[in-house]
């Protein structure tokens, strides 16, 4: 009824109405995204990581032939900490409620160190450690 032709004065009128609340005391919902840390991971076929084992596995021809145990022990952590930070993230994104935040304007959001994007996080530092020694294995000559 409201919608109707002949009503558009009162429609205008409603509208502008609701449009003066008072927007200070509400309160804001914002959401971590998963999304960007998925990307990064390659877990959704985007970002640099994408393909990086398939990379290691040629790059192992650079690789001292008595130093390939540690190579591919570290590789293997490597893909352990990116394959546990993926599936956090991805658990971030569908039952953490820790990556949903309601908290009044104005004030910071509260993390939580147990959160599945907090432990996705340290999931990746765990896999910087990782990739740093694979580095260090590689013969760049060779490379």
């Amino acid at each position: 009824e409201l919608l109707q032709q002949g009503n558009k004065e009162e429609l205008l009128e409603k509208a502008s109405t609701f449009a003066l609340f008072d927007k200070s005391t509400s309160v804001v919902s914002c959401r971590k995204t998963n999304r960007v840390v998925r990307d990064y991971l390659g877990s959704t076929g985007k970002g640099p990581l994408v393909g990086s084992e398939k990379r290691m596995r040629r790059l192992a021809e650079a690789v001292d032939p008595d130093l390939l145990d540690g190579y591919f022990s570290e590789t293997e952590r490597f893909t352990q900490s990116i394959s546990r930070a993926a599936a956090l993230s991805w658990f971030a994104g569908h039952n953490d409620y820790d990556a949903m935040n309601n908290f009044p304007t104005g004030e910071e959001a509260v993390v939580r160190e147990n959160s599945n994007l907090e432990q996705s996080k340290m999931s990746i530092v765990e896999a910087k450690e990782s990739l740093d020694k694979v580095l260090g294995f590689l013969n760049i000559d060779k490379v």
